[in-house]
C-alpha cells in the first residue's frame, strides 16, 4: 500500500505540471511573438532611417537628379530585407544650404495587431535626414 502512495502523488504532480504549461504556453507563445514584431519594427526603423542618411549624403555630393536620389533611398530599403516600396521627398537643393531626404515606408505588426488592431495596426516609419548641400 505504501508503494501506491507515491506512485498516485507523482502522477497527481504530473497532472498539475501539464495544466500549468497548458495556461503558461499561450500566454508565453504570445510574449515571444510581440518581442519579434517590436524587433521587426526597430529593425525598420533603423533600415529607413540608413536609406535617408545614403540618399542625403548623394543630394549634397553632387548635382544627381530627384530620381537617382530616390532610386539609391528605394535599393538600400530593399537592401535591408523591405520588401514595401518607399517613399522619397527631397527638399531644395541650393549652395551651402540644407538639403532635407525624407524616406517612409509601410508597416504591419503580424501578432500586436490581432490584440489591438486600432493601436498597433497599419504604421507609417519615416526618417528624416538634412545635410549641407556642396557647391
Amino acid at each position: 500500500m505504501s508503494s501506491q502512495q507515491p506512485h498516485t502523488h507523482r502522477s497527481a504532480q504530473a497532472g498539475n505540471i501539464s495544466v500549468e504549461a497548458a495556461f503558461l504556453l499561450p500566454i508565453l507563445m504570445v510574449l515571444v511573438l510581440a518581442f519579434i514584431d517590436i524587433s521587426r519594427y526597430y529593425w525598420t526603423h533603423t533600415v529607413v532611417s540608413s536609406a535617408s542618411a545614403e540618399a542625403a549624403r548623394l543630394a549634397v555630393l553632387f548635382e544627381p537628379a530627384d530620381s537617382a536620389v530616390t532610386a539609391c533611398a528605394v535599393n538600400r530599403v530593399r537592401n535591408g530585407g523591405i520588401s514595401a516600396v518607399p517613399t522619397v521627398q527631397i527638399g531644395q537643393r541650393a549652395a551651402n544650404q540644407p538639403v532635407s531626404v525624407t524616406v517612409s515606408v509601410g508597416f504591419d505588426f503580424l501578432t500586436l495587431s490581432q490584440i489591438s488592431p486600432d493601436i498597433l495596426g497599419h504604421r507609417t516609419i519615416s526618417a528624416t535626414s538634412v545635410m549641407i548641400h556642396q557647391p
